[in-house]
């Protein structure tokens, strides 16, 4: 099993406060910036929704020998107030967020992410709550589908109700049931893979609420974060970027808070070169007084 490339892990380690012994990792992956931050000796409290990546992590961290440096929250990230209880710490050195997703998501059939391979219509990070972006689409009616498509696509507004009416239609005489069902749809309306790989990414946010967790953990992350600590966050698109970077902007504005890096911290070309998942990482970084 292969593990993908960290995006920029020498900036992560950089960014912790020379006073660091217990931090927060919300987005766990691979555990390769986990598994950085632990082999210093820091305590590190390492969340995810996602009980397959949590497995997987697991191997890699043990295989590395720092599973006892590790603490396992199978939660959201923006559960804090659970994550305190359940580490018995009240405040944190540095909280880190890799917001993206994981590419054995896209290799694995079952999950339903791949516009490329037959499987499930689900999309869901966590299994076992919520609703699979299937049964999503077979409850949804034409105001809700075109909310979404309007608020995490940049299609025209005649072009994405055009969408929306052929998806309707298409569900008259037959439900997406597996991403093949979605797929054949969209190809049979003269959609390209571009456009598919699109409207899959509004299902997946739709799906795990992706932008609502951050913006939860945005206005919570400050009751868990002590004096000196930071909280860094690592976005890939720019709806996520411009939460993360409005936000700290506010919190400098109201006092207590400093940038620490005052222009937002992209990965180097050499990185881009070896690792494509790069080029879009922006990273920020906010320190508290």
């Amino acid at each position: 099993m292969r593990r993908h490339a960290p995006v920029m892990l020498t900036e992560t380690l950089e960014a912790m406060p020379d006073r660091c012994d217990f931090v927060l990792d919300g987005t766990l992956w691979h555990a390769w910036h986990t598994a950085a931050m632990a082999s210093r000796w820091i305590q590190v409290v390492w969340v995810d929704r996602d009980t397959h990546m949590i497995d997987k992590a697991k191997i890699f961290l043990e295989s590395d020998g720092l599973l006892d440096h590790v603490q396992i929250v199978q939660w959201s990230y923006a559960d804090l107030s659970r994550i305190s209880q359940e580490s018995a710490r009240q405040m944190f050195d540095y909280m880190f967020l890799d917001i993206w997703v994981n590419m054995d998501h896209f290799k694995e059939a079952d999950r339903g992410f791949s516009i490329k391979l037959d499987g499930e219509l689900d999309m869901r990070f966590d299994t076992s709550t919520g609703m699979s972006v299937r049964e999503r689409l077979t409850k949804t009616h034409f105001e809700e589908l075109d909310t979404l498509f309007a608020k995490y696509t940049d299609f025209g507004q005649k072009y994405r109700e055009w969408i929306v009416r052929s998806l309707l239609d298409t569900r008259k005489h037959k439900q997406f049931v597996t991403t093949y069902d979605l797929r054949e749809r969209a190809q049979s309306a003269w959609l390209g893979d571009k456009k598919l790989a699109v409207i899959f990414q509004a299902f997946r946010i739709h799906v795990n609420n992706e932008l609502g967790e951050l913006e939860l953990f945005l206005e919570r992350f400050m009751e868990y974060l002590r004096p000196g600590g930071r909280c860094a966050i690592m976005t890939y698109h720019s709806w996520e970027d411009k939460i993360v970077k409005y936000s700290f902007k506010e919190l400098v504005a109201n006092g207590r808070w400093k940038l620490y890096n005052k222009k937002v911290i992209k990965p180097h070309r050499q990185e881009v070169d070896k690792n494509k998942a790069a080029r879009s990482a922006k990273f920020r970084i906010i320190e508290k007084i």
